[in-house]
C-alpha cells in the first residue's frame, strides 16, 4: 500500500499526475521529491478542527526548505523553531511573527533578544537561566514554560523527550518556583508547553498530557499569571510501512474537547511532511557477499541518515516495472560505513541503472543531511499536479569547498 499521492500503472509510479520516469530523465539521481497536494492535505487535517485563536505550528526541523514553509504559511499555519536560523527561515517564507514559537534547551542571550525583537507568539523557556537572560529586556516578550511531564512516549530513546531524565524542559515543581519568584511585572508568562516525543502511536497520551498541563495552568493562574494557551507539542506517528493511518483531525477535535479554557497549540512536523516526500535513487550495481545479496545505490547515509541513526526502515520499490527476477536484497549506499544501509529483506526486481523509490522521507531526510565523504547534497523537487520544479539545486564540488580557505 502506498500513500494516496502515489499511484501505480503498468509501467511506472506517478506522483500526483506526473510519471516519475519523466522526472528521472531530466534530474540526475539521487534527489528528494515532494508532493504539494499531500503536504496541503496533511496540514489541512490539523487545521480543520482548530479555531481561529488556536495555533498549529509546523515543526521546522522536520524539513526546513523555504519553499515548503511557504506552502504551509499560505495555509495559515504557524511555525515551531528551535534555532535563530529556523526562525529566520520561517520569516523568510512569509510567516507572521505572532504565529511562531521558539523552543530549545540552548538558547543564547543573542538568540532570545532576536526572538523578542520579532515579537513572536511565545518563547518556550527551558531553564531558570533563560528567565534571567530575558527578564531585563524592555519589551517583555511572551513566554511559556516548557515542562518535562515525566511521561513515556513508548518510542525510540533518541526521540523520547518527556521523561524526567531527558535534557528538555523543567519539572512542574521548578515551573511553580519560577511563577512564584517572578512577578507579572517582571515576566509575561502566558502559556505552558510540553513535548513528550516523536512517533507517538497512542493518541490518548496527548489527552493525558493536556490534563497535566491544565492542572498546572490552574496553579499558575492562582499565582496571578495570565495563561492563555496550552502547547501539547507534536509527535503523532506515521507508519513507515504504509499500512496504517493516524488521524490528526480527530486528535485536534479530542484535544479541543479537553482544553476548553485555553487556546490549543500543537507542533506537528513528521506527520505533515514525512509521507509527502520520497527519495529517488539509482542502482549502481548488484553484488553478493557470503550469503547476502546487495543492491548498491547512489543515495547514502549522509543524504538519509534515519536508518543508520534510528535503525529505521523505509519501504522501497522500483520506479518502473521490469521483468527482472524478484530477490531479497540488502539495499546499501556508497558511503564508507557499514551503517550505510537501508535495510535487509527488501523484495525487489531491479538491476544496475534502475531507479528505486524510498518512501516517507519528507521528514528528517534532507534536513539532517550532511556532506560526509565529501558528498554533495542532492537536489529537492516539488511536484504540483503535472508540473515539477527544483526547489533546491544539487550541490556541486565547488559548493563543498566555498567556505574553505584554499
Amino acid at each position: 500500500m502506498r500513500p494516496d499521492y502515489f499511484s501505480n500503472n503498468s509501467e511506472s509510479l506517478c506522483i500526483e499526475d506526473l510519471a516519475l520516469t519523466k522526472i528521472c530523465e531530466e534530474i540526475p539521481t539521487p534527489f528528494y521529491i515532494y508532493s504539494q497536494a499531500s503536504i496541503e492535505a496533511a496540514a489541512t487535517s490539523y487545521l480543520k478542527n482548530a479555531s481561529d485563536s488556536d495555533l498549529i505550528c509546523y515543526s521546522v526541523k522536520a524539513n526546513s526548505n523555504i519553499n515548503l514553509l511557504k506552502i504551509l504559511a499560505q495555509l495559515g499555519m504557524g511555525f515551531d523553531v528551535v534555532s535563530v536560523g529556523e526562525l529566520k527561515r520561517a520569516l523568510k517564507a512569509g510567516a507572521t511573527a505572532d504565529k511562531i514559537v521558539f523552543s530549545g534547551v540552548g538558547k543564547s542571550k543573542a538568540d532570545l533578544t532576536f526572538a523578542a525583537e520579532q515579537e513572536i507568539y511565545s518563547i518556550n523557556i527551558e531553564s531558570h537561566h533563560e528567565i534571567e537572560l530575558l527578564k531585563d529586556l524592555p519589551n517583555k516578550p511572551r513566554i511559556s514554560l516548557r515542562i518535562n511531564p515525566d511521561m513515556a512516549a513508548n518510542t525510540h530513546p533518541y526521540i523520547e523527550t518527556g521523561k524526567s531524565d531527558c535534557k528538555f524542559g523543567i519539572s512542574e515543581l521548578e515551573a511553580l518556583e519560577i511563577a512564584k519568584t517572578y512577578s507579572t511585572e517582571e515576566i509575561n508568562l502566558v502559556g505552558i508547553s510540553a513535548h513528550i516525543g516523536s512517533q507517538i502511536t497512542d493518541a490518548n497520551l496527548f489527552i493525558e498530557l493536556a490534563e497535566k498541563l491544565k492542572a498546572l495552568a490552574a496553579q499558575l493562574k492562582d499565582l496571578g499569571h495570565k495563561i492563555d494557551h496550552l502547547d501539547v507539542g507534536g509527535g503523532l506517528a506515521i507508519d513507515y510501512q504504509l499500512e496504517q493511518q493516524y488521524d490528526p483531525a480527530q486528535l485536534v477535535k479530542d484535544l479541543k474537547s479537553s482544553i476548553t479554557e485555553y487556546d490549543l497549540l500543537m507542533e506537528p512536523g513528521r506527520s505533515i511532511v514525512a509521507q509527502s516526500g520520497a527519495v529517488i535513487t539509482s542502482v549502481i550495481t548488484e553484488k553478493t557477499n557470503g550469503q547476502r545479496d546487495f543492491l548498491v545505490v547512489d543515495v547514502g547515509m549522509n543524504d538519509l541518515m534515519r536508518p543508520a541513526l534510528y535503525s529505521a526502515r523505509h519501504s522501497i520499490e522500483t520506479v518502473k516495472f521490469n521483468d527482472v527476477e524478484v530477490k531479497e536484497y540488502e539495499v546499501v549506499g556508497p558511503v564508507c560505513e557499514t551503517a550505510d544501509s537501508f535495510g535487509v529483506g527488501h523484495s525487489l526486481n531491479a538491476k544496475a541503472g534502475d531507479q528505486l523509490i524510498i518512501y516517507s522521507t519528507g521528514a528528517y531526510g534532507s534536513s539532517m543531511g550532511s556532506n560526509y565523504n565529501s558528498r554533495p547534497k542532492p537536489a529537492e523537487i516539488l511536484v504540483s499536479k503535472d508540473k515539477f520544479k527544483v526547489i533546491r539545486k544539487a550541490e556541486s564540488f565547488e559548493d563543498l569547498i566555498r567556505l574553505e580557505e584554499v
